[in-house]
């Protein structure tokens, strides 16, 4: 999620990233002829995922300058596949004025 001010200023910028990893521990036994590290059934799965069809949300609280009149809020998915390659997923992007 990226905030720029009217001026095109960034004034905030939030990533997060959900993962789902597999790690093979000391105290995980021997896979298969000693390939432990090809062996799912000695792997601790680890999930900081969304499941499917399951939304998360977070609230920000952006302090902004005196005299900012509006905002553009971007706020992106994006999917991994490879590490430093990406595919955005869904973008939506909001404007936001502020009036007295």
């Amino acid at each position: 999620m990226t905030v720029k001010n009217q001026d095109g200023k960034e004034v905030f910028s939030k990533q997060k990233e959900y993962f789902v990893y597999d790690f093979h521990f000391a105290e995980n036994k021997e896979g298969y002829l000693g390939l432990n590290d090809w062996d799912i059934t000695a792997m601790d799965h680890v999930k900081t995922g969304i499941e499917p069809k399951k939304t998360d949300s977070e609230i920000f609280v952006i302090p902004l300058t005196e005299g900012t009149k509006s905002v553009d809020v971007e706020a992106s998915f994006s999917y991994i596949y490879e590490p430093g390659k990406t595919v955005t997923v869904h973008k939506v992007n909001q404007k936001v004025n502020f009036t007295k």
